[in-house]
């Protein structure tokens, strides 16, 4: 008799869609990406052509920036994980 796969082993024998499934998952929104380029790009240009007290804040918020967008994608991938892993019946351990 033939045995039918259950859910993770079905996600898991085709790669390319698992692969697609966890990028979706894992990609940031449209507006999120947005607003840290604009803050960063914003900061760094005053951070290079500002007078001396503005020159320092601009590299500040943009350093500043660019560590709290990590941060979001390191909470985006372990959500990521953690609903995949119930969506596919796995455990969330």
């Amino acid at each position: 008799m033939a045995r039918t796969m259950g859910k993770s082993n079905r996600f898991y024998s085709n790669p390319v869609l698992r692969d697609q499934e966890w990028d979706r998952e894992r990609q940031a929104p449209w507006w999120l990406m947005s607003i840290a380029v604009a803050i960063v790009a914003v900061a760094f240009f005053l951070g290079v052509y500002a007078e001396q007290p503005l020159n320092v804040l601009g590299w500040i918020v943009g350093i500043a920036t660019i560590v709290v967008y990590s941060v979001l994608g390191r909470v985006r991938t372990r959500r990521a994980r953690i609903r995949l892993r119930k969506l596919h019946g796995e455990p969330t351990a």
